[in-house]
C-alpha cells in the first residue's frame, strides 16, 4: 500500500513551493522538486514517482519535453502533466508529441490541478490494474495503489467498507461492498458472508462454520458455505 509520489519539475521556486503545498494538502506525497533537466534525471533515478509536473521551460538548455522524452525511454514509465505558460502553436506541438497526461497553463487552479492529477492517475492506473493487480482507493484525503496481493479481506460497515490491508490499519471506503467486488477478480476474492469478502490467498485455515486470516476469524453464511469451501479446496 503506498501513497502516490508526485515530483515537482519547475525552475521557478515560488511556483514550485505553491504546488508542493497544494499537493500535501490533498494527501499527495511531493517525491522531490527539480528545476533543470539534469536534477530531474537524477531524482529519478532515485525513486520514480507515479506522476510529474513539468514546467516546459527550466533552467538549462534542457526543455521539460526534453525530460519527458527521457521518462518515455525509460523501462518504468510514468504519466506527466505539463504545466507551463508557453501555449504558443510550437511549444503544443513539441508537447502533444510526447503524449502527455494532461496540460495545464499558467497560473493555474487549484481545483483544476487536482481534477488534472486525478484524471491522470486514474487512467493510467486503469490501463495498468489488469496488468499489475491493482486496486485504486481515497479516503477523501489520501490516495492508494493497492497490489491486490495485500489484501486480506473486505467487510461491510453501515455506509463504509473497511479494506483490510497488511497488518495495517483498514482504508475506510465510502461505498458498496458490491461496488469493490466489481473491481476485483472473482477467481482471487470471494464473498462468505452479507458483510464479508475474502481474499482466497490469505486464508491460513478453515472448518465448516469459519475460516481464518491470520488470527482474524471470517464467518461464513450458511448459503455461501458449499461454494467457499469449494473455492478454498481448489485454492
Amino acid at each position: 500500500m503506498s501513497i502516490f509520489k508526485i515530483m515537482i519539475v519547475e525552475d521557478e521556486i515560488i511556483i514550485a513551493e505553491t504546488l508542493r503545498m497544494y499537493l500535501e494538502q490533498k494527501g499527495y506525497e511531493v517525491s522531490g522538486i527539480a528545476c533543470s533537466y539534469e536534477e530531474a534525471v537524477e531524482l529519478t533515478t532515485e525513486l520514480v514517482p507515479d506522476l510529474y509536473l513539468l514546467d516546459i521551460r527550466l533552467n538549462g538548455k534542457r526543455t521539460g519535453i526534453d525530460f519527458a522524452q527521457y521518462i518515455l525511454d525509460q523501462e518504468i514509465k510514468s504519466p506527466f502533466i505539463f504545466l507551463t505558460s508557453q501555449l504558443d502553436a510550437r511549444s503544443i506541438d513539441r508537447a502533444k508529441r510526447t503524449y502527455p497526461a494532461g496540460y495545464l497553463s499558467k497560473p493555474f487552479h487549484k481545483e483544476s490541478l487536482y481534477t488534472t492529477i486525478e484524471i491522470a492517475l486514474h487512467n493510467y492506473g486503469a490501463s495498468k490494474s489488469d496488468e499489475e493487480g491493482i486496486l485504486e482507493l481515497s479516503d477523501g484525503s489520501r490516495h492508494f495503489r493497492i497490489r491486490y496481493s495485500e489484501i486480506k479481506f473486505l467487510q461491510a460497515d453501515h455506509v463504509y467498507v473497511k479494506v483490510q490491508v497488511g497488518d495495517k490499519k483498514p482504508i475506510l471506503q465510502r461505498c458498496t461492498l458490491r461496488d469493490l467486488m466489481d473491481q476485483l477478480p472473482t477467481n482471487l476474492f470471494v464473498q462468505t458472508h452479507r458483510s464479508f469478502v475474502i481474499n482466497l490467498d490469505r486464508v491460513t485455515r478453515w472448518d465448516k462454520q469459519h475460516l481464518y486470516i491470520d488470527e482474524q476469524l471470517i464467518p461464513i453464511s450458511r448459503s455461501r458455505k458449499k461454494d467457499v469451501i469449494e473455492y478454498l479446496k481448489v485454492n
